[in-house]
């Protein structure tokens, strides 16, 4: 997915063109960066994310594997209760969840299989809980430019001190298929 590598421009794009000056960094966290241990793998990339301030979802066709627990439809809906458990634990650092959705294919929606079925029966929970305004693009461009407004925002948020005393910003990227992001932010 060209978009988790997007995402990992955009911050350094943003962290050298404004955050740094304003003694803040984003480090993006994701999957990849989860050290190999005992344990299943999805819960070491949950512990990963429970240490982030920002939950970043982007989510285009796929809906994700198993995450090797059953109470999950993915490893995906699994970041995304955790995100939403850390978000609602005033005592926790997550600050905000974000979620992006690429547009699908014409061609896609006409048969659109299980893995988009559930990213789009995901999608349409979003909509009618109005839990959580998300933003939806088709192009990586539009999506890096969406992600940089977001970034700043969370910047002046933080500067205003509004949401919690956190520390450090991380943006996580988890699952592979998908794409759940995580954000840190170190004071400089």
């Amino acid at each position: 997915m060209p978009e988790r590598q997007a995402f990992r421009d955009a911050i350094n794009a943003y962290n050298e063109m404004d955050a740094i000056s304003r003694g803040v960094m984003f480090i993006p966290v994701g999957w990849e960066q989860t050290l190999p241990g005992m344990g299943r793998p999805q819960s070491l990339i949950n512990e990963d994310l429970r240490d982030c301030d920002y939950f970043v979802l982007i989510l285009w066709d796929r809906w994700g594997s198993s995450s090797g627990d059953a109470t999950y439809t993915s490893a995906t809906s699994e970041e995304y209760a955790i995100a939403r458990e850390c978000w609602n634990n005033s005592e926790h650092s997550l600050r905000e969840i974000a979620a992006f959705f690429k547009a699908a294919e014409p061609r896609q929606m006409s048969d659109p299989g299980e893995q988009l079925r559930n990213v789009l029966d995901f999608k349409r929970q979003l909509e009618q809980t109005k839990e959580l305004l998300f933003s939806t693009f088709d192009d990586v461009s539009l999506f890096q430019r969406q992600l940089q407004r977001l970034l700043a925002k969370w910047v002046r948020d933080h500067e205003q001190g509004k949401r919690g005393p956190a520390n450090k910003l991380e943006l996580r990227m988890p699952s592979p298929e998908a794409s759940a992001t995580g954000l840190s932010r170190q004071h400089q």
